[in-house]
């Protein structure tokens, strides 16, 4: 017999992709879903757009709940409920407490590092329980958001600072194609990290400082049958790139990790692309 609880958080995944995209907006919105349920019956359930453009799933279901009281009931959102709202919009982290939800259940965390959790924090931070949605269910969601969970996941320019959470996107980008280098992480212990490449294309740099001071990359020690490093907050590493002479130098600046009674799985760091003994469409590229 299925769960009662996996089956409300089915039926939200399944809304989230009726989820419909505002026209005119920039930036590809969330599929989310929505369901509330109070003493084991449905009270209401919502998709993202569906009570009018742009509104958000849990809006849009405490709206079609219309005078029931929601006090003690339990919402299954496939999206961390958001946190911040221009006025006069209510955010859908206080909605969720101003009717006085006991339980929420949430299938992906806001990728956006901005926001990250803070809807989390609001509903922790008002008493009100909180669960995730088992690792299936989580998976699916990350197929069908794609392209939202994506413009978080690289940073297109040649240097710069970048801050994401390694649990939900493991995977970040720097650069852009054809300079683009694909960087890994994991959770390692409190304030450390381990990262991954292909084997031959990590290194550690032990005794540098700061990004300047590794004036040629390709002199670090890349064993050919290593594929990591595990690297502690102001350590730098090294990742060769698919292009010839090409390296992503970086500094681990900060490392958070949920295990370790953070706010959430964070790593920031700041890098560099560089070329060596060449001079190319690179070297147009950090123009």
């Amino acid at each position: 017999m299925m769960d009662e609880h996996y089956r409300w958080m089915r039926k939200a995944v399944d809304l989230a992709a009726l989820s419909i995209s505002e026209l005119g907006r920039g930036d590809p919105p969330p599929a989310v879903g929505a369901v509330i349920v109070k003493d084991g019956i449905e009270v209401a359930s919502a998709f993202r757009g569906q009570c009018a453009a742009g509104n958000h799933a849990e809006k849009c279901a405490i709206e079609s709940a219309g005078e029931k009281n929601l006090h003690g009931s339990v919402v299954y959102t496939t999206l961390e409920p958001c946190s911040r709202r221009n006025a006069p919009k209510i955010a859908c982290a206080q909605r969720l407490i101003d009717q006085g939800v006991s339980t929420v259940y949430i299938g992906l965390y806001d990728p956006n590092p901005k926001i990250y959790r803070e809807g989390w924090k609001m509903l922790r931070d008002a008493g009100i329980s909180l669960r995730d949605f088992p690792a299936d269910l989580r998976n699916e969601l990350r197929v069908i958001n794609a392209e939202f969970l994506n413009q978080y996941r690289s940073n297109g320019n040649p240097s710069g600072s970048v801050t994401f959470d390694y649990v939900q996107s493991p995977i970040f980008t720097i650069g852009k194609p054809p300079f683009a280098i694909d960087t890994t992480w994991s959770h390692a212990a409190s304030g450390v990290i381990h990262a991954y490449s292909d084997n031959g294309k990590i290194a550690l740099a032990r005794y540098a400082e700061s990004l300047d001071e590794i004036d040629d990359p390709s002199a670090m020690n890349f064993n050919p049958d290593k594929s990591s490093v595990t690297a502690k907050v102001g350590n730098i590493i090294v990742f060769r790139g698919p292009r010839e002479n090409m390296y992503a130098i970086l500094k681990v600046e900060q490392v958070l990790s949920l295990d370790r009674k953070d706010d959430r799985n964070e790593v920031t760091f700041t890098y560099e692309i560089r070329t060596i003994n060449t001079k190319g469409p690179l070297d147009d590229f950090l123009e």
